[in-house]
């Protein structure tokens, strides 16, 4: 089988097998004890992860393949001894046939079946899930009608929002409707940016300028009259604000509103979270939440404060800024944060469906690109040793993990 003493390929299968008897278990052990190398062996051997992983990057194991292809594997690793003739290699070549054999057992016995933490990176991966290239929008107009909006992957897209019409960078227009009154000016236009897709610019009839996240929209008139300047939103949207002190911009957002005259800021308002963040950049706002029309708080903030909405509203005077602005720069970037706060990030970004296997109370602290293959990027919170991801289509897994 290997260039292992064929009784101690023999008891370690037993032991494997919870078949060895207390004689055989003390000469196994004294083989153990005996040298360092053998303790490498043995543990190596006898740690299924360490297997599966040798089996996919050495050899390429198929878990479904039979006999055959160990028994080729096995043939094409002693002719590669033999021609090395050298000790080192001999002591690894027979790590690495016995742990063929013993890959065998792990994959082809029903009852021992590897936990899927366990299991490979190439196994729980899966096919590879690429960052998103374009970006595309769902434009729905005052009257219902409904304009897909994509984008040259080579090209920048903003579209402006003016009285008239509504119109890319490079003035290609996507929507002209002719409009008959000041009333119906104010008429309410949505553009939704799905999961999946890189974040929208909107340049806003008054001058102010919107990145819209992925998995987010924002509903807005053709053009501003009147006192104030209202627009709704969901999801996640930033908001460099033109200057108007005679006419207030104010943000609706699950239950608050965010009043400017002319400044910077962030909202978060995910459906899917449990509350609201307004993060200020620069210059002033006033945030409010209200309950059935009726006023449950209202904060004046200041640059680099952020604003919690749940229940009531918690000012939180100095806000991470660079982290709360990453998505707008193409990054992901976490400073403690919780592990659902990441892959409710992730699950937007690559469009994919999450769901939690274990209890898994793990921060993560981590700065990288988000034109990144998701591989790539579970690969790197991986190494963590806290947590391990399977896909499963456009669903990932995520499962709590301990170190062998």
């Amino acid at each position: 089988m290997s260039n292992l003493p064929f009784q101690i390929d023999e008891l370690i299968l037993k032991f494997l097998n919870k078949t060895i008897t207390p004689n055989e278990h003390f000469v196994l052990k004294e083989w153990i004890n005996s040298s360092p190398i053998n303790k490498e062996i043995f543990e190596n051997l006898t740690n299924k992860e360490w297997v599966a992983t040798e089996l996919d990057k050495m050899y390429e194991f198929e878990k479904d393949s039979g006999w055959e292809t160990i028994a080729a594997s096995l043939k094409h690793a002693k002719r590669i001894a033999g021609k090395k003739k050298r000790k080192w290699f001999q002591m690894v070549a027979a790590v690495v046939l016995f742990a063929l054999s013993i890959g065998f057992w792990f994959y082809k016995t029903p009852d021992k079946v590897i936990p899927d933490q366990n299991l490979s990176q190439k196994e729980r991966f899966g096919a590879e899930i690429m960052p998103p290239e374009i970006n595309q929008a769902i434009l729905t107009l005052s009257n219902g009608k409904k304009i897909i909006v994509q984008n040259d992957p080579k090209k920048e897209l903003i579209i402006h929002a003016t009285a008239l019409t509504l119109k890319t960078n490079d003035s290609n227009i996507i929507a002209k409707d002719r409009i008959n009154s000041k009333k119906e000016v104010l008429a309410q236009n949505t553009l939704a940016v799905p999961k999946g897709s890189k974040p929208l610019q909107l340049l806003l009839a008054d001058g102010t300028m919107t990145w819209i996240n992925a998995g987010s929209s924002l509903t807005f008139p053709s053009e501003f009259i009147g006192k104030e300047r209202k627009v709704s939103m969901t999801g996640e949207v930033f908001f460099k604000v033109a200057k108007n002190k005679h006419m207030p911009f104010k943000v609706n957002a699950n239950g608050t509103e965010t009043e400017a005259l002319g400044t910077q800021f962030n909202i978060n308002a995910y459906a899917d979270q449990s509350n609201t963040k307004i993060t200020l950049v620069e210059g002033s706002i006033r945030v409010e939440k209200r309950v059935s029309k009726l006023l449950i708080g209202s904060l004046i903030v200041k640059p680099n404060q952020q604003v919690i909405a749940e229940k009531e509203l918690t000012l939180i005077k100095e806000a991470n800024i660079e982290e709360t602005t990453a998505w707008r720069d193409g990054q992901f970037y976490f400073e403690g944060a919780d592990i659902k706060v990441v892959m409710n990030q992730i699950s937007k970004w690559y469009d994919l469906d999450v769901a939690y296997k274990g209890t898994i109370n793990s921060s993560f602290v981590m700065k990288i690109s988000k034109d990144v293959p998701l591989s790539e990027l579970l690969k790197i919170m991986e190494m963590t040793d806290l947590v391990r991801f399977k896909l499963e289509g456009k669903k990932i897994i995520v499962m709590s993990y301990t170190k062998p």
